[in-house]
């Protein structure tokens, strides 16, 4: 049986994405509000999880969701990612209220395809963008970006009948 959704009232699974969307920001916000209070030196997931733990409403939260949580705050710049000994942990940023990273990243992409050359196919640019933000990039953003650099005149589109699509930046100009 399919269930029909009135014009105008949202569909029951949009509502349940951004409530889950919502409580990832909750409890993330809380870890981090525990972490600047705590002034520890290095958050690891361990420090994570029994804050969590301690916590009692985010208790049950997994390994997984807490590392989810360490990567955005620190892609947020609220934490620095380091390294020690292949020991990943994290310390707390400097700046309190930082900018969105991702603000920028369009820019820094263009320029690294400016200033690299050949054949620039998705998987190339998910790479490029990810050492810019440090976090994964979906694969259709990263689509829908190069066709708006295409249709801005930035780059060539070739390969339209083949399996494989991949792009060229165009040198000024070219046509733009």
């Amino acid at each position: 049986m399919t269930e029909t959704v009135l014009a105008g009232a949202e569909a029951p699974a949009a509502g349940r994405l951004r409530k889950a969307a919502a409580r990832a920001t909750v409890r993330r916000t809380y870890l981090l509000a525990v972490l600047r209070n705590l002034g520890c030196g290095s958050v690891t997931t361990k420090l994570a999880l029994n804050i969590y733990a301690q916590s009692g409403e985010w208790a049950t939260v997994g390994r997984n969701t807490a590392r989810r949580d360490l990567r955005d705050l620190a892609r947020r710049a609220y934490l620095v990612p380091a390294e020690h000994h292949g020991i990943r942990f994290y310390t707390l940023g400097r700046d309190s209220n930082p900018a969105h990273p991702v603000r920028g990243v369009r820019k820094l992409v263009l320029e690294s395809i400016q200033m690299g050359s050949g054949e620039w196919t998705t998987g190339r640019v998910r790479r490029t963008w990810r050492q810019h933000i440090g976090t994964h990039v979906l694969r259709m953003s990263v689509r829908r970006y190069l066709a708006d650099l295409h249709r801005d005149g930035y780059l060539d589109r070739h390969g339209d009948d083949a399996s494989r699509r991949f792009y060229t930046y165009r040198a000024e100009g070219e046509g733009r």
